[in-house]
């Protein structure tokens, strides 16, 4: 880990003196390479004969019916699942069902809910959940819950000190360039005009999803990770948007970046908590309860085995990236050298003189009021060649659900995390890096930003992911379906931004890798998919990809991926607008959500999209399905478990949130339609939940907003943070029940009271108090 943290520190500190040269001054993370050949490779033209793949399979991801999670429960009614990328490989959500019943993460509580049949929709038990919830997994009568917790309790009972926070390498806002490890370089105060600062942007290495271009470069941004490019309309006039709750006392919150500072006196030291719940008895109980310093990024399922990916956690020595005597900016690269050498110095005996545990994240289980701390073991970390990945540390804890007596087993690898995929084989984790050229002077776009792979069996011992290799490609990926594992061998999706001397512009690939030795090999590519726009959606299927891009038009890309050593563009539709999620029809058929547009690139409402894929060599589109509202958006455009196909019916519900400019009203509904590859989209009505709130629009931005619609049997259950309403499909307009839910106290007092049509079988919920 020491030789890790130097070989990243010195390579940052070569490339501020190597700046020098550049842009004469210093600047952080100029061609600071993070790992991998991240050059464009050159393409070529499609082969015009491509041989046509297998079309697309409905077990690949479905949620229909037959349950994608496997859970054996196949006995009890009907019912919608999870939507998951792999078929048989659960994922976490904030809503589960068996068929029997509902399994809700509502505000601060774990909900059973009786749920057939709907006309006895009620709530069976609830359980308070230790600080704040964020998903969970229901496997026969257990359960799984991951919230972010403060940890402070936990600390003090294990007898172990709280690290300082850590700001893991991005910059500090306090008013000045600061930088982690070190107060900043000197103010500039009045007539403080010689003092220097590091250059906006300088002193620190870019995280992965963090970084931004120089200013004034008109460029495209990266995406932001899952979930975290959700449109927002702006508030009526005079309307705030409510602000996310903050830990007592004024601490951060979980989602904000720690910092080098010590913390407040009543500490808030974050940590993930993993609940196991029981509910073999009727009502949930806790049976194990784990905590681990990092924050959660995404899990797992297969069967007993539940795998949590963390990532952060990661300390050592806070290090400095401005020399902190300097009073005057240095006249001559000669200067410049001997001020960052010396730098390069203290850093490194920083390094050095660090103990093991400055390193180490920290693990608790929690047995009644006692709390221990697990340790760790050497032989649990992977450490690629020192300085190839990303900062930060990103950990796999496994947990076999059938032997709960058993520590959590543990994997660790070098480098951050922002995106997880899972198959059957394989669990692989990626990361987001960026590098500026160390020169202006390119004729050839550069590769700006790359994406750091990792590799680990899950076949060699199911309990604990083996480690296997790692890569890195050009570009950054979108979201976990832009990776993809067949037979071994991973398709990943990328846009790489790319600077010239000239002009900045992107280019977008798909790659096939192999694990060669621990390398994560490239084998194939296909390079150079609409250049200068950006991929907007990926999808995989056996022998095939589908790639949409988008500027002005959408061209959805078919790929023939037969060949892992020759990928090749096999057909290409170009329309108005943009698919951000696809979903498989039967065979050789799409359903896509996204974006309508016209032809000059103006992108307009929601639509919902059939393609026709049989013939690999003309994409057709079959139907298109427009929404109207002035602006409206859906949480299903960028979370894929908000988008429910249930193949039993041929009915598609997701939730979409509407706003009115002129007048400020906000409408949540869920809104479902029959899809048919013949006849297209019948809209079968939609569930309004405005009747749980009031009638302040703000409440809608605080997350009031229908979150998920669940199907069993005949019935569709939509659920929002005001309630349940059960519905039949073929009566939408009537209620069968209706079940309010105490308003999450996060809320204040714009959301909660309001009626909701018969049959209503409990009161609303009274409002929360008012926040203080």
């Amino acid at each position: 880990m020491k030789q890790d943290a130097l070989a990243k520190m010195n390579a940052q500190i070569d490339a501020m003196i190597a700046s020098y040269a550049v842009y004469g001054d210093i600047r952080g993370g100029g061609g600071v390479d993070l790992g991998g050949d991240v050059a464009v490779p050159g393409g070529g033209e499609a082969p015009t004969d491509a041989p046509s793949p297998t079309p697309p399979q409905a077990d690949s991801g479905t949620n229909s019916g037959e349950g994608a999670a496997a859970d054996g429960d196949s006995a009890g009614p009907a019912h919608s699942d999870t939507n998951t990328q792999v078929a048989g490989v659960d994922e976490a959500d904030i809503v589960k069902t068996d068929g029997n019943n509902l399994y809700i993460l509502h505000g601060e509580s774990f909900y059973t809910l009786a749920a057939w049949p709907a006309s006895s929709l009620a709530v069976g038990s609830s359980l308070a959940i230790e600080g704040s919830p964020l998903e969970m997994f229901v496997a026969d009568d257990q359960v799984v819950v991951y919230s972010s917790v403060n940890g402070a309790p936990i600390y003090e009972a294990a007898g172990v000190e709280p690290r300082p926070g850590y700001y893991d390498y991005r910059l500090i806002d306090i008013g000045m360039a600061g930088v982690p490890g070190n107060a900043g370089a000197p103010d500039r105060g009045p007539g403080d005009d010689d003092a220097p600062v590091p250059p906006e942007g300088g002193g620190s290495m870019p995280s992965p999803g963090n970084a931004e271009p120089p200013d004034g470069a008109d460029m495209p941004a990266p995406p932001p990770p899952d979930g975290d490019d959700k449109p927002a309309p702006p508030p009526p006039d005079g309307d705030e948007t409510p602000t996310e709750p903050v830990p007592p006392d004024g601490g951060a919150s979980p989602d904000d970046p720690a910092t080098d500072f010590a913390p407040p006196p009543d500490v808030y030291a974050p940590l993930t908590k993993l609940t196991v719940l029981s509910l073999a008895s009727g009502a949930p109980s806790v049976v194990k309860e784990l905590y681990f310093e990092g924050g959660y990024a995404s899990a797992r399922r297969t069967a007993a085995n539940v795998r949590t990916v963390l990532t952060g956690g990661a300390h050592g020595p806070a290090l400095n990236y401005w020399p902190s005597n300097l009073t005057v900016y240095p006249e001559t690269a000669e200067a410049w050298t001997a001020a960052f050498e010396q730098l390069r110095a203290e850093n490194t005996t920083l390094i050095e003189e660090a103990p093991l545990s400055a390193w180490l994240p920290y693990r608790f289980e929690k047995q009644g009021e006692t709390v221990t701390e697990l340790g760790a073991s050497c032989a649990d970390f992977y450490i690629p060649e020192a300085g190839t990945t990303s900062y930060g540390l990103t950990q796999i804890e496994s947990i076999d659900l059938a032997d709960l007596d058993e520590a959590p087993e543990s994997t660790s690898i070098i480098g951050a995390t922002d995106t997880v995929y899972s198959s059957h084989d394989a669990l692989y984790v990626a990361a987001r890096g960026w590098q500026e050229p160390t020169s202006q002077e390119v004729d050839e776009g550069v590769s700006l930003d790359s994406t750091h792979l990792h590799k680990f069996d899950l076949v060699a011992d199911p309990s604990q992911p083996r480690y296997v290799a790692s890569g890195s490609v050009p570009g950054h990926i979108l979201n976990q379906f832009s990776l993809d594992e067949h037979n071994g061998k991973l398709r990943i999706s990328t846009t790489a931004i790319l600077r010239s001397a000239t002009e900045w512009t992107t280019s977008n690939s798909v790659f096939v890798l192999e694990a060669q030795g621990t390398e994560l090999a490239r084998i194939g590519a296909v390079t150079d998919l609409a250049p200068g726009e950006q991929i907007r959606s990926t999808r995989f299927f056996g022998d095939r990809g589908y790639v949409v891009t988008f500027l002005q038009v959408d061209p959805l890309f078919v790929l023939d991926l037969s060949d892992p050593e020759a990928p090749s563009v096999a057909g290409e539709l170009k329309i108005p607008g943009f698919s951000e999620y696809m979903h498989p029809l039967g065979d050789g058929h799409l359903l896509a959500i996204g974006r309508d547009g016209d032809e000059n690139g103006v992108v307009t409402g929601l639509a919902l999209q059939i393609f026709d894929v049989t013939d690999p060599s003309a994409p057709a589109l079959l139907h298109k399905e427009t929404l109207d509202g002035d602006y409206a958006y859906s949480e299903a455009e960028y979370n894929h478990k908000a988008f429910t196909y249930y193949g039993e019916r041929d009915v598609l519900a997701f939730p979409v949130v509407s706003y009115d400019r002129e007048t400020g009203a906000v409408a949540s509904t869920l809104e479902l339609f029959n899809v048919d590859i013949a006849d297209g989209f019948s809209h079968l009505g939609a569930v309004d939940h405005s009747g749980f709130f009031s009638a302040t629009s703000g409440c809608y931005y605080g997350g009031a907003e229908v979150r998920r619609g669940v199907f069993i049997e005949d019935h569709v259950y939509s659920i929002s943070f005001g309630g349940v309403i059960a519905n039949a499909l073929d009566d939408l307009a009537t209620p069968v029940a209706s079940l309010p839910l105490p308003a999450p106290a996060s809320w204040g007092s714009a959301c909660g009271g309001g009626d909701v049509g018969e049959p209503t079988p409990a009161e609303p919920a009274p409002a929360p108090p008012a926040k203080e």
